[in-house]
């Protein structure tokens, strides 16, 4: 028998028929095994019950290719011709610049509007509270100020007079931890607080997905597969989270009910979300 274990996308979906086409593999001995993290229970859990050449995935990875060729060969030449040549365009770049393009004439449609804003620096008034400065809000309900001559009037109003606390309002407020990593936020959040290119990203990622050699271990996969449009968790992973912060943590640290989050209705959900494969 013969073990294809390419990605589990579609075009690792699509390698696979290639190679079972290429070397001649007889159908019966051809079998199809994918992992979403490489660690030694999953890649044993795989080759345990592999299957068959899934051929939709093939078809929609074709669909794909032919859809890069209509889209790009009437638009690569068009950047020869205006931009440079050797650039390439495809359904994912032209889109891309699409949007770039929209967002760049709304920019330059937008109409400037003047306003004002006035800070009280309140430290200087009443020496005994510390460093305190406090906006101007209106009085009733929120005003704008839209010119110097507004702001002056208000300025004048309060000049002299002195500052005193109307009211204080206590609130508790919960924050939601942010969803699992999906591929394009982890290049959003990798580019924002490690200033990383998304190639560099996903090479990374690639790497991590792969396996690091760790002592006494050997090479193991540290993440699950980084292209994923899926905010899903699989039950192992939410069970082994939830005993991890229990035991590290205490009771009162998990939720009542184990947080889910939902992919978007144009997801694929075709893997989980992007996780460390072991907690």
């Amino acid at each position: 028998k013969v073990f294809l274990a390419t990605d589990p996308d579609r075009e690792g979906e699509a390698i696979s028929w290639h190679l079972q086409s290429v070397l001649g593999v007889p159908k019966e001995k051809t079998c199809r095994v994918t992992f979403n993290e490489i660690t030694q229970k999953v890649v044993k859990e795989s080759i345990a019950s592999p299957r068959d050449i899934d051929q939709d995935l093939v078809d929609a990875q074709q669909a794909r290719r032919v859809l890069d060729r209509i889209v790009g060969y009437q638009l690569s030449p068009l950047l020869w011709k205006k931009i440079r040549r050797g650039l390439s365009a495809g359904r994912v770049q032209s889109v891309a610049t699409r949007l770039a393009v929209e967002r760049e004439e709304e920019i330059r449609a937008f109409q400037p509007k003047e306003y004002w804003s006035i800070t009280a620096d309140l430290s200087r008034i009443a020496p005994n509270v510390g460093q305190f400065k406090a906006e101007f809000y209106g009085r009733d309900k929120r005003m704008e100020l839209g010119s110097e001559a507004e702001m002056r009037e208000v300025v004048g109003a309060v000049e002299g007079a002195p500052f005193t606390v109307k009211s204080v309002k206590r609130q508790d407020k919960n924050r939601a931890p942010a969803p699992p990593f999906i591929t394009s936020t982890l290049q959003q959040e990798a580019s924002r607080k490690l200033n990383m290119t998304p190639r560099r990203t996903m090479s990374v990622a690639q790497q991590l997905y792969e396996g690091v050699d760790i002592e006494g271990v050997g090479t193991v996969g540290l993440i699950t597969y980084m292209r994923t449009d899926s905010l899903r968790l699989s039950e192992e992973a939410l069970a082994a989270a939830k005993g991890f912060i229990l035991a590290r943590y205490g009771g009162q640290y998990y939720p009542e009910k184990t947080r889910r989050f939902k992919s978007k209705g144009n997801a694929q959900d075709a893997h989980e979300a992007i996780r460390p494969s072991d907690v």
